[in-house]
């Protein structure tokens, strides 16, 4: 007979793991939403960032994917359809479910920019905050440091876009202010960050969404500063 004493003990989580989990928490750029899609098309895993630096980091790293369509930092979604959209009253149980984590990035503030939800960039930056502030005070297993943070600027909305001018009025302004906005965040909150919108880039023709091409020069990106960072 199994000894299940002997065998939970040595079944313990080794807290001297060389791999490290890495959470990549995001909204539909994430998911992988394929653009002009409107959301019934999803990238495979090698086509969305995520997956991209999986593949790119190898073996030593778990890359754990907790991307979602219509997530704010920290709003709520007014449309009744679309529920569990506040990213901050999602994330601590997102925090457990996959601890203990070495790292957590965090992509967020595209869907903040929505006319409808009527933001400013403080309210953003705020938002951001606060999920920074999540991460940093979340209970982590016995034996296992807490995880380090890391802020990806999105890309930038293009309103002129057709389907962008339908719901992101504003949402250009807003996002590019993001850039300067989450740097002074990241520098106060003494967490990393990175600005990808220079190569990084909104399809042409909807303006909300990165396609394929652009997954991978973000993945790509993502996976040279974390060899900096780890």
């Amino acid at each position: 007979m199994i000894n299940l004493r002997i065998y939970m003990e040595e079944n313990i989580y080794d807290s001297d793991s060389k791999i490290k989990n890495v959470l990549c928490y995001g909204d539909s750029n994430t998911w992988g939403w394929v653009p002009s899609s409107m959301g019934t098309k999803r990238y495979d895993v090698n086509n969305r960032w995520p997956g991209i630096l999986q593949n790119i980091l190898g073996k030593d790293y778990k890359i754990i994917e907790e991307g979602l369509g219509a997530r704010t930092t920290m709003f709520d979604d007014p449309r009744p359809e679309l529920s569990l959209r506040n990213g901050a009253e999602t994330l601590p149980a997102i925090l457990d479910l996959h601890s203990p984590l070495s790292l957590v990035i965090i992509m967020l503030g595209t869907t903040d920019s929505k006319e409808m939800l009527n933001l400013t960039v403080e309210d953003i930056t705020n938002g951001m905050r606060k999920l920074i502030k999540i991460v940093k005070n979340h209970k982590t297993l016995d034996g296992c440091s807490s995880p380090k943070v890391f802020i990806v600027v999105p890309a930038i909305v293009d309103e002129k876009a057709e389907f962008a001018s339908k719901l992101f009025k504003g949402g250009a302004l807003k996002t590019k202010a993001l850039i300067e906005s989450y740097g002074k965040l990241a520098a106060e909150e003494g967490i990393y960050y990175l600005n990808p919108t220079n190569d990084v880039k909104v399809d042409e023709f909807e303006g909300v969404h990165i396609d394929n091409k652009n997954h991978k020069i973000l993945g790509s990106l993502i996976a040279q500063k974390l060899s900096e960072i780890m």
